[in-house]
């Protein structure tokens, strides 16, 4: 049985891995050479913490005053689209405590088999990309934030999680690496981290030594369809390729390809950045959100990676220098010994993460074609 995997991120390589394993023969078209992508320079967090979605009460209010922020964690560039309308109207309705509620158990229990599933990988002696269980670190330092971190801290505990809620001077004794200055903190230690690029790097190399094809490079046009699904994939150099079974998972852009054969997925990007400083003098040894900013900071084998923003973008490639700017300038707020010249644009990441309006991802069979699986929006 034959199945083609539109996109060769984290989910489509991750897909092509399970179902060959099952015994498919598989082919995965990408429009990259798979050396750069939304999976490659993120954060490298694998966090059974964060089970509450991206919509949630409160999200809108604290979203238009970020707004008018240049250097804020969030953004929406304005523009005339009937999709974006439609993305923003779905979110607004689904910011409520009836979607946390639905959201939490799923995610969850994604987060948690999806960090037994990397530690299957960390065993194999095939791979060796990072994968380490520290746990997570929530920082703080306001009294309003404190608040909101211990609500979720109740919440996690409530779910069976092991979490602990610091003061400054237990932050300090936690983390070693580097000075800390803080209110406090909220510590998660079933959560772990990897360092992605190796990961993704490695899967590519096991998946065509297992015998799974690649076509690189090459963009998906358009597609044939017959009452029986989807009969035909049309590359752009002309090919069209006979097909049984298709898996669409091209992040950000699954949509519109999706829109070719009347299917229609809600879905917009999350641009975010980051910059990997490599083998720092001095670094956090805990990966850490620092909350009020929204920044994430991983220690990544020797080096150290420090990412954020969400910005609605259209898929534009353009870095945003302000809001980049605004990453940079909240780590002395933490840790005052950590100071990070502006990079050169050209070392500066960014990748788009697919978002759902109610924060849950699209996977399962199409209505409309029997043979046509989507795999997307699982943003961060």
């Amino acid at each position: 049985m034959q199945v083609h995997i539109i996109g060769g991120g984290i989910i489509g390589l991750s897909t092509a891995w399970y179902l060959e394993q099952a015994g498919y023969e598989v082919t995965v078209i990408d429009a990259t050479n798979l050396e750069d992508g939304t999976s490659h320079g993120n954060a490298g967090m694998i966090v059974p913490s964060h089970f509450v979605p991206l919509a949630a009460p409160g999200v809108i209010a604290q979203g238009m005053r970020w707004m008018l922020n240049s250097k804020s964690p969030f953004y929406v560039k304005p523009r005339l689209s009937m999709e974006l309308a439609q993305w923003l109207w779905q979110f607004y309705r689904s910011c409520t405590p009836r979607n946390v509620a639905q959201a939490v158990p799923v995610l969850r229990a994604y987060n948690e088999w999806s960090k037994q599933l990397y530690q299957e990988f960390a065993q194999s002696p095939d791979f060796d990309f990072c994968f380490e269980k520290k746990g997570l670190l929530m920082l703080y330092r306001k009294s309003s934030t404190e608040h909101e971190e211990h609500e979720m801290a109740e919440q996690a505990a409530a779910l069976g999680m092991e979490v602990e809620i610091l003061d400054a001077n237990a932050v300090k004794k936690l983390e070693t690496g580097t000075e800390v200055e803080v209110l406090g903190g909220v510590f998660y230690p079933g959560d772990a981290h990897l360092y992605p690029n190796l990961f993704i790097h490695q899967l590519y190399r096991q998946l065509q030594a297992k015998g799974v094809k690649f076509l690189t490079g090459r963009t998906l046009q358009d597609f044939r369809t017959s009452k029986q699904g989807v009969s035909e994939l049309i590359l752009d150099d002309g090919q069209q390729i006979n097909c049984q079974n298709v898996v669409l998972a091209a992040g950000s852009w699954t949509a519109k390809l999706a829109r070719k054969i009347d299917v229609k997925i809600l879905l917009q990007d999350g641009k975010g950045y980051s910059t990997t400083i490599e083998k720092p003098i001095e670094r956090p040894s805990i990966p850490t959100i620092l909350t009020e900013a929204k920044v994430a900071i991983t220690p990544m084998g020797e080096d150290l990676r420090i990412g954020g923003t969400l910005e609605i973008s259209n898929l534009s490639s353009r870095i945003n220098q302000a809001r980049l700017q605004g990453i940079l300038e909240s780590l002395p707020q933490y840790y005052p010994n950590l100071k990070v010249d502006f990079p050169k644009t050209e070392s500066v990441w960014h990748g788009f993460r697919p978002c759902t309006p109610d924060g849950l991802p699209y996977m399962g069979y199409s209505k409309k074609y029997k043979n046509l699986f989507i795999a997307t929006g699982h943003a961060m």
